[in-house]
């Protein structure tokens, strides 16, 4: 695996002039936590300004392996009980069943209705061979898991997006991203999920979390399979 830096510029409001050095947690998406450093240096002070301003440089860390996937932090391995007491094992705190179960589990949390392009959950174990529709060997325990989920909760309705980086055709994108999108769909009907219950769509380059699309480490976020829940 090898580490790729993305750099980001934030501009800061301070109350007074000073040097700073300190460590930031930042969120470039909204299912992905990254590590962050950020060294700071002052600007001039205008005699108009109430406040200091101060320039921020922020380190975005990630993970590829060496098929250029982007790996994400799961977070503190536990186990997963679900409604019809079957035991999802080795689920991490901060893993794609972990939200989708929290999810549908909370009775206080309901769908928005008013935007669709809100609540999407990024598979974040499912990878394709490159160029292609294939699954990989080890994305099939996450569709797995989530077929579990589904079939204890047996009156939600998902729908599954396919998304790819801005590298290449468009139309092309828009292809291989709803042929993945589908497959994911059917191998969850495999699994024995009503089709009913998931649909899919390709929405190729559209809606990247990383909109910048200049290193590989935001391109391999942007290549991804995101789950919604429609309905509860």
């Amino acid at each position: 695996m090898r580490k790729i830096k993305l750099k980001r510029l934030a501009l800061l409001n301070f109350g007074a002039l000073a040097l700073v050095l300190t460590t930031v947690s930042c969120k470039c998406d909204k299912n992905t936590n990254h590590s962050a450093t950020a060294t700071s240096s002052t600007t001039s002070k205008s005699d108009s300004l109430s406040s200091e301003q101060l320039l921020v440089e922020e380190t975005i860390v990630g993970k590829l392996d060496s098929a250029g996937n982007f790996i994400y932090d799961t977070g503190e391995i536990s186990a997963i009980t679900l409604p019809n007491n079957i035991k999802l094992e080795g689920v991490g705190n901060n893993s794609t069943e972990s939200k989708l179960f929290n999810f549908l589990s909370d009775s206080s949390i309901s769908v928005d209705e008013t935007d669709k392009t809100k609540g999407w959950i990024t598979l974040d174990r499912v990878y394709f061979n490159t160029g292609s529709a294939t699954l990989t060997n080890e994305s099939s325990k996450q569709v797995k898991n989530i077929a579990e989920i589904l079939k204890a909760f047996p009156n939600a309705i998902v729908k599954v997006g396919g998304y790819t980086d801005n590298t290449g055709s468009e139309e092309i994108n828009n292809k291989v991203s709803a042929e993945r999108a589908k497959k994911v769909e059917d191998e969850l009907v495999k699994l024995g999920i009503s089709t009913s219950q998931v649909s899919s769509e390709g929405y190729g380059p559209q809606h990247p979390v990383c909109p910048s699309n200049d290193t590989p480490e935001c391109k391999a976020k942007n290549r991804r399979v995101d789950i919604r829940v429609t309905k509860k």
